[in-house]
């Protein structure tokens, strides 16, 4: 993704200190197995169309002009190209690929001269949910399906220097062995052996390889630890196969430094087979590596907010589908819509974010920047919107070429997470409202549907009253209750504008100077939730203007190439300095407070009286429900004031917790940042998937999850920051729902309208810690949902029980069409930590009488296990997922 031009080739090339040895002191190495990749990128080259193209047409005809070449040679030192699982799948073989030269590749695939690896391009993994993890696996199972090859063993990410720790559960259980990783140049990495085993939460083990290049040097270090040697050859951001110049280069400097070496020139599968026939005694790393480049995901808020909600939704949408046919409702497939709606939430994943900031105003700031937008928006509009074929503006050589372009290639990748929303919301829509009009209700009513497979009752808005919220109570695991318009009523309660507020739950004071909450005492157990003395209430919008001591101190930390494509990419090259732009913290003051009761609800809106320019105005709304004790905090924001100087916003959560312990649940297993997480990667910042819990000694404290951000920081806001040994010390969590923190290839300026949920809650220290986070973090990101109808009533019964497994913090991630094949897949993943057996109850009505253990890529994994009076029975590990075909 970044900058490099020859760089990665010639660093290949040249040795590091520790590998300037003859070969005689590498005794232990006979075999080098060279592999040779491309670095993808979906866009930063140019937009995803043009990179397509070129992949789809030169690239091909590149890399089949060297297999030509090298096709009389013997099978070792036959040139292969390896290529990532989803441009090979749908560009490289897709449709738009021409005929002649599809045959060609084709037959390249089937020889070997082609390789596909397991991964479907390299990810900001931490940011996705479970399923599109194993739906990406999909796209390279599918080419080898296709032409009779065993599934790939073997999967690579690039660029992106640290990945969360659930790629071990992830491969380990979809039957993939190794996985080698390569950061860019000039980023911080972890600090792990060059060859290790990667332990996961649940135990699962792969074998890795880590670079702190793209890829690998071609001679090993002093301290490779095994006979076979990996060579890992990567050609720079989507640039291609490399010349037979190049090959003869590698080839000769081999020759000439290694002599008696064996070459073999193959697919990173050769080389893990061949590892993992020798054995070697390898160190186990266990922990989890936070992502250093995930402040990027909130340079897109409102798409990000999106992504948070309807990810969860995609499993739910597929296991409503499937009850509805055994319900015998009038629903098909959609395994069709629903691969596509994965693909696209996977692309927005994908590490490329929009075009190389060269090509848009990298280096302007202040008025200079703002003459560049002019200039930007005042270029016309091509002919039937059609971007690619405009040339490329340049920040340093503005007066050629389209700014433009390179402002739509952030749209084109904002549209991929809205086309995946619009697909499950229109999907969901659609069963909801088919529901409604089959239960057995005349008249205007409402179904609740609850998407988690365990009993809860909550809180819907009442789908013909926007903004009336009606209790639920005892909604069944994925099942459904009806209610008549009269059953709902509406009793709207007393109205005030009071800082103190005493609900069913808590007692609440209100500081109307921050706007926030003050003071939340738990009347269950008479304890202080909130801790005001650290500076900050509950909730309070804070907003960061940076200075240039910050970004510098941060650049020079954190990167390792320090002036040149390192400086503009990571850095701010051109921004004030600090005496003329000085650091900032910022929230509005002077609230003004409107409280609103109902039967089911007490809701406190706060608005400032002034918003100190940083946005039209804001909105911060207080929701406490009469039925369970829990506050959820939203934060909206009219018309933000777009600025390119770096700034960040967040809400904030001062907890009174004396000595905290942080427990996060992160995608993959339940952390604590003390002690699990790898040396080298993001102690200040990490995506969550659940939440986090901060406890005292007696495990009572606060549990809180963000529902639309999934970017935490624990102790302080942590834009701007790195360290390898930061440990948080104060009892705070600082939600983050905006930063321009990048200077590469994410947008560098936010503006609109949008909004962020948090949930936060109060933990009595009787429930398991993981259980009192997993269970509510999860009803929070999966609420119920609603359908309405109006008119003669259908055949279903008005309540009806659904899927449901026997321990709470289980998820369904999958419950319908098999995507590896024929067949009904069901599919757990454990989240709260514990192992031990589970009872899954199937549906009413259902016939299921065997499952069989598949892995995540549908490959038998055991015996079949009989489905006894609907219910099936096996063990669960911590942190595992199990998946099975249904019969």
């Amino acid at each position: 993704m970044l900058q490099r031009a020859k760089l990665l080739f010639l660093m290949a090339l040249a040795l590091p200190a520790s590998a300037q040895k003859n070969a005689a002191e590498h005794p232990q190495v006979t075999d080098i197995w060279l592999v040779f990749k491309t670095h993808f990128d979906l866009g930063f080259t140019d937009l995803p169309e043009n990179v397509f193209q070129r992949y789809r047409g030169e690239m091909m005809d590149g890399a089949m002009k060297i297999i030509d070449d090298n096709a009389k040679l013997p099978p070792e030192k036959r040139f292969t190209w390896t290529v990532p699982g989803w441009p090979l799948s749908e560009q490289i073989l897709g449709p738009l690929q021409t005929p002649g030269r599809k045959q060609k590749i084709e037959k390249a695939i089937r020889e070997g001269a082609i390789a596909v690896h397991a991964y479907p391009f390299t990810t900001h993994t931490e940011s996705l949910d479970y399923e599109d993890l194993v739906r990406g696996l999909g796209f390279s199972s599918k080419v080898a399906r296709a032409y009779g090859l065993p599934l790939p063993i073997s999967a690579k990410l690039t660029d992106v220097p640290s990945h969360s720790w659930v790629l071990p559960t992830l491969l380990s259980h979809a039957g993939v062995k190794f996985l080698q990783m390569g950061c860019n140049p000039a980023s911080q990495y972890p600090h792990v052996p060059p060859l290790f085993w990667w332990e996961g939460s649940d135990g699962s083990r792969i074998l890795c390889q880590y670079t702190a290049l793209y890829g690998s040097e071609i001679k090993p270090g002093a301290d490779w630890p095994c006979r076979n040697y990996l060579g890992m050859i990567m050609t720079n951001d989507n640039e291609g196969p490399p010349s037979k110049e190049h090959l003869d280069a590698i080839l000769q400097k081999i020759a000439t430094d290694l002599p008696g070496v064996r070459v073999h020139l193959g697919t990173l599968d050769d080389f893990a087979r061949a590892v993992l026939k020798e054995n070697p005694k390898l160190p186990v790393i266990r922990g989890d590596m936070p992502d250093t480049w995930i402040h990027g995901i909130l340079a897109n808020p409102r798409e990000t907010s999106v992504a948070r909600r309807a990810r969860p939704m995609a499993p739910a949408l597929e296991g409503l589908n499937t009850q509805m046919k055994i319900w015998q409702l009038p629903v098909g497939s959609i395994s069709g819509p629903l691969a596509k709606a994965y693909e696209q939430s996977l692309l927005y994943a994908e590490h490329t974010w929009g075009m190389n900031a060269e090509y848009g105003p990298r280096y302007s700031y202040g008025e200079d920047w703002k003459k560049w937008m002019r200039e930007a928006e005042a270029e016309p509009v091509p002919v039937n919107g059609d971007y690619s074929q405009l040339k490329n503006s340049s920040a340093r050589h503005p007066e050629t070429g389209s700014k433009r372009k390179w402002l739509h290639s952030y749209d084109e990748k904002r549209q991929y997470m809205m086309n995946a929303a619009q697909i499950v919301d229109g999907e969901l829509a659609h069963h909801l409202e088919l529901l409604a009009k089959s239960v057995g209700m005349e008249g205007k009513r409402m179904v609740v549907y609850n998407p988690l497979p365990w009993k809860r009752s909550g809180m819907v808005e009442i789908p013909w009253k926007k903004g009336a919220y009606f209790l639920a109570r005892d909604v069944p695991a994925s099942g459904f209750v009806s209610f008549s318009e009269k059953e709902i009523g509406q009793t709207a309660g007393a109205t005030s504008s009071v800082s103190t507020l005493e609900t069913p739950h808590f007692s609440v004071v209100f500081d109307l100077k921050k706007g926030g909450i003050s003071s939340l005492v738990d009347k269950k157990s008479g304890k202080e939730l909130i801790d005001s003395s650290q500076g900050y209430v509950a909730g309070q919008f804070l907003h960061e203007r940076f200075s240039s001591n910050e970004v510098g101190a941060w650049f020079n930390q954190y990167s390792r190439i320090k002036d040149g494509w390192g400086l503009n990419d990571l850095g701010k090259p051109g921004m004030a300095n600090a005496a003329q732009v000085p650091y900032l913290a910022v929230t509005p003051q002077n609230w003004h407070i409107d409280i609103a009761g109902s039967d089911a609800a007490d809701i406190a809106t706060l608005t400032p009286t002034d918003t100190r320019g940083l946005a039209k105005g804001y909105k911060i709304v207080f929701t406490f429900p009469k039925h369970e004790g829990y506050v959820d905090v939203e934060w909206s924001v009219d018309s933000k004031t777009p600025e390119k100087h770096p700034e960040g916003g967040w809400l904030c959560f001062p907890l009174a917790v004396k000595e905290p312990v942080f427990t996060v649940g992160r995608l993959g297993g339940i952390i604590d940042p003390s002690k699990d997480i790898i040396a080298g990667t993001n102690r200040y910042l990490m995506a969550v998937s659940s939440g986090v819990a901060v406890t005292r000694a007696d495990h009572s404290g606060v549990g809180l999850s963000p529902i639309d951000s999934p970017l935490i920081s624990l102790g302080e806001p942590g834009l701007w920051k790195y360290s390898e040994k930061d440990m948080p010390r104060k009892a705070a969590v600082f939600v983050n729902i905006y930063n321009n923190m990048w200077n590469t290839n994410f947008p560098l300026w936010q503006d609109g309208s949008w909004s962020e949920k948090v949930r936060i809650w109060g933990i009595d220290g009787k429930t398991e810690t993981n259980q009192a986070l997993v269970g509510n973090a999860w009803e929070a990101r999966l609420p119920l949902l609603t359908g309405a109808a109006d008119g003669p009533k259908g055949s279903l019964p008005a309540r009806r029980e659904g899927l449901a497994v026997s321990r709470k913090g289980t998820l369904v991630t999958a419950f319908g069409d098999n995507p590896d094949g024929a067949g009904t897949v069901l599919r757990l993943w454990e989240q709260a930590g514990e192992a031990g057996d589970i009872t899954v109850s199937f549906p009413e009505k259902s016939k299921f009488t065997k499952a069989t253990p598949v892995n995540l890529r549908g490959e038998v994994a055991g015996k079949s296990v009989s489905v006894t009076h609907g219910k099936l029975r096996f063990a669960l590990g911590a942190y595992q997922p199990a998946s099975f075909l249904l019969e």
